[in-house]
């Protein structure tokens, strides 16, 4: 990225290239948003071939929450801030990143277009490990 909008998170070299083939989203890299501008991530993916056959989706910062291991040096780094600003700064990181690389961010709308069977996580629910 040229311009690093978000300072808190820093610039990436790209990592996956650029998609716009909606059954071959990644899991964990790619994300989808829904008509609320609610943003997810793939979390299960079911394929036949190259076609996406059902895809369950987990709030992106749910995600976060979930898989982000605080080490000592983030801890000191973002002692006394809001874990939520953290997660949102780590959210809209990606989201750069995303749009650096080309990484079209298809829609919940999109899915269903493709006939593809869309599910979410419930957020009451832990992750398992």
């Amino acid at each position: 990225m040229k311009d690093n909008p978000n300072p808190k998170v820093p610039s990436v070299t790209p990592r996956w290239g650029s998609n716009e083939d909606i059954n071959s989203i990644q899991g964990h890299i790619d994300f989808i948003r829904d008509e609320y501008g609610n943003y997810y991530t793939p979390f299960k993916l079911t394929t036949q071939g190259n076609k996406l056959l059902k895809v369950s989706l987990i709030h992106v910062l749910h995600d976060a929450a979930f898989t982000t291991v605080f080490s000592d040096e983030l801890l000191k780094e973002h002692r006394y801030t809001f874990l939520g600003d953290f997660l949102l700064d780590i959210m809209n990181g990606h989201i750069k990143e995303l749009e650096a690389e080309g990484r079209k961010i298809f829609t919940v709308q999109d899915l269903i277009n493709n006939g593809t069977e869309v599910s979410f996580w419930d957020l009451t629910q832990k992750l398992k490990k």
